[in-house]
């Protein structure tokens, strides 16, 4: 008689840890996103907004890096994973709200009052 009781459970739990796990993987792929765009931002400031100037800073950027020694490309690439992941942290901070609200996509109840 408990096997029968917990087996409806089990497809619900496991649509539950997919819910979840999707949501997650969504977060996390949005967030990142994010991160990237920020880097852009960055260059496109640098190049005044122009999408020409936003090119010359890249072309800048790339070629001082391929001419850089072996030292100081692990130098810079040890800077740019640590300051993305302080972009993402931040990035996240703000975030955080869509994450750790529970089933909010899920539910069907209407919760807006209407005035008048």
């Amino acid at each position: 008689m408990i096997a029968l009781l917990a087996s409806p459970r089990r497809p619900r739990r496991l649509a539950d840890a997919c819910y979840h796990g999707l949501r997650l993987v969504g977060w996390l792929a949005v967030t990142f996103a994010c991160v990237a765009a920020l880097w852009l931002l960055f260059f496109a400031a640098l190049g005044n907004f122009s999408f020409g100037g936003t090119m010359l800073q890249l072309e800048n950027f790339a070629s001082r890096y391929v001419a850089a020694s072996a030292e100081r490309q692990d130098r810079f690439a040890h800077f740019f994973w640590l300051t993305s992941a302080g972009l993402f942290a931040a990035v996240g901070f703000f975030r955080r709200h869509s994450l750790l609200a529970r089933g909010a996509a899920a539910t069907s109840k209407f919760r807006e009052n209407h005035h008048g």
